[in-house]
């Protein structure tokens, strides 16, 4: 064996533009394979992120109005609520944890300097952040019960309201004439959250009321351990039935979406794209190995009177066969290794370079390495094998006399 690679490597050798050709055939296959492949994960994960809500167990609750009537009461009657009788929500056994938010689009968040800044006012309590996917800025902190409890004038703001105002943590706002420290700013994402805040300023819900006498907009609710969504649903629409006294099967008085349902799809279409990108690549690969072949073909052309030679002084089909597939592993061998390390140092640049937000971070997995190598050696030994099974099976006498 040690014989036949030693041969191998100086007939390579011997033949260095050819061998070559056939690594940078197979190399550039990998790269597009594995940087595709990459390309696709980073963009699965980070938009994974901005669909996190609908993967979230946590339901979103809004109050509207009845759209028929029941027991002696009017359709089209709008539903309203106070903080003390949503209390009671807790009391329900399918609840785990509520978070009651309070709203106001018409309030002026101005900076220190008096410019309006176009943003929605949010009252919410210390559950809220983790209820919403909200995550913050390194430096941020949370609304806390400390701040609840003494009605602080604090303020977490969202990327954009906070990019349009050019706001830095512990900057001051104002919020109808009153200052408010910025406490936090949510991380810049696409995401949404079950309730847009990018745009917005949230404060303690108790300062929230010292200011404006509204009552809560909606509710984030989470489900206690093994409820499911529609069972967490089935309860709060007999809740809330049963306490505003409207039909517990009218849908339009208390709105809760179900985005579960869209998860599956959008979950589906993110992979779909990064199989279609991981599908391109692998095209290229096939490309690559149609390359190899064709050059291992050549090479048995070039070289038939020396397999001829080979033949008539007692080499069997065996060892002829042994030695192109030898030569078409080496080639492959090296021209995988070359790749894997030069698309590492592809995406490692990329990861570098400011992409953009939605296309994420390139991620090369040990998952598309493995998948890479097998379809590389599949295809490597179909491309080596046939121009191998044609040496082995010339007849000497015709290799002898073929051309030079």
């Amino acid at each position: 064996m040690i014989t036949l690679l030693s041969q191998t490597v100086q007939t390579l050798l011997t033949h260095r533009l050819r061998s070559a050709f056939t690594i940078i055939a197979i190399v550039w296959g990998i790269v597009s394979v594995l940087v595709l492949v990459a390309l696709g994960e980073g963009f699965y994960r980070e938009n994974l992120k901005s669909f996190s809500m609908l993967m979230s167990d946590t339901q979103k609750v809004s109050f509207a109005q009845t759209s028929k009537p029941w027991q002696g009461y009017p359709a089209r009657r709008k539903i309203t609520t106070t903080e003390k009788q949503l209390s009671v929500l807790s009391e329900v056994p399918q609840i785990k944890q509520v978070s009651i938010l309070y709203s106001n689009a018409k309030a002026q968040v101005t900076d220190i300097d008096g410019t309006q800044l176009k943003g929605n006012v949010f009252g919410i309590d210390n559950h809220f952040l983790a209820l919403n996917n909200t995550r913050l800025e390194l430096g941020s902190r949370n609304i806390s019960p400390s701040d609840l409890e003494n009605h602080t004038r604090v303020a977490i703001i969202g990327w954009r309201l906070a990019k349009r105002g050019n706001i830095r943590l512990n900057d001051n706002i104002n919020i109808n004439g009153v200052p408010f420290q910025v406490i936090g700013i949510s991380k810049k994402t696409e995401s949404n959250g079950l309730t847009r805040i990018k745009r917005a300023a949230l404060i303690p819900s108790t300062t929230f009321n010292d200011l404006w006498l509204i009552n809560p907009s909606d509710l984030l609710v989470q489900p206690a351990e093994g409820i499911s969504s529609m069972a967490l649903r089935t309860a709060m629409q007999n809740f809330f039935a049963k306490q505003y006294q409207f039909d517990p099967k009218d849908k339009q008085a208390i709105r809760m979406p179900d985005y579960s349902r869209y998860a599956d799809f959008y979950t589906s279409l993110l992979r779909g794209i990064q199989l279609f990108l991981g599908a391109s690549g692998a095209m290229t690969l096939a490309v690559g190995a149609l390359g190899v072949a064709n050059i291992m073909f050549l090479s048995v052309a070039e070289r038939t009177r020396e397999i001829g030679v080979k033949l008539a002084i007692g080499a069997t089909p065996t060892h002829i066969l042994m030695q192109f597939m030898v030569e078409g592993a080496v080639l492959v061998t090296v021209g995988t290794l070359t790749g894997i390390a030069v698309s590492a140092i592809i995406i490692q640049i990329l990861n570098l370079l400011s992409l953009p937000d939605w296309l994420g971070h390139p991620v090369m997995t040990s998952t598309s390495i493995v998948l890479t190598l097998v379809i590389t050696a599949v295809l490597a030994l179909l491309a080596a094998f046939f121009p191998a099974r044609r040496a082995a099976h010339l007849t000497p006498v015709i290799a002898l006399s073929a051309r030079a």
